[in-house]
């Protein structure tokens, strides 16, 4: 499995972005984030709940945790990885447990009532790193 990228969003502002691959096309980070969480939103009053996207070339994973109080913020993270045959049957658990995972240690590190400085969450990267290193 081929891991592409790895985010994390809070209301919609990107706060990680990690990329393993460099890809042509070069989507700037604020589209991208608004993009990923307007189809994560809309998805969710359609058909929900929905886990992934599966494109021609890339399967799109996420997971939304909601607050545990109004003050606190939605959290949502994504990994893209390169479709994979039996994504479905194979690699989904996998994916979605590691995506659970790193949302259990962000919540026990960080505040996501106070995101103001996305720069407090740049350590985090290398937690993210670790992870996806032990999966492939």
């Amino acid at each position: 499995m081929l891991v592409e990228e790895v985010g994390i969003l809070i209301e919609s502002i990107p706060i990680i972005c990690r990329k393993y691959n460099q890809t042509e096309n070069n989507v700037g980070i604020t589209n991208k984030s608004a993009l990923i969480s307007s189809l994560i939103n809309f998805a969710e009053n359609l058909i929900s709940p929905l886990e992934y996207f599966e494109g021609n070339n890339y399967n799109i994973i996420f997971k939304k945790k909601k607050g545990a109080t109004e003050m606190d913020a939605n959290l949502f993270i994504y990994i893209v990885i390169n479709k994979l045959k039996n994504f479905e049957r194979k690699w989904k658990k996998k994916v979605m447990t590691l995506l659970e995972n790193i949302t259990d240690k962000f919540y026990l590190k960080y505040s996501v009532n106070d995101y103001s400085e996305i720069s407090i969450f740049s350590d985090f990267n290398n937690v993210i790193d670790n992870m996806i290193n032990k999966l492939k």
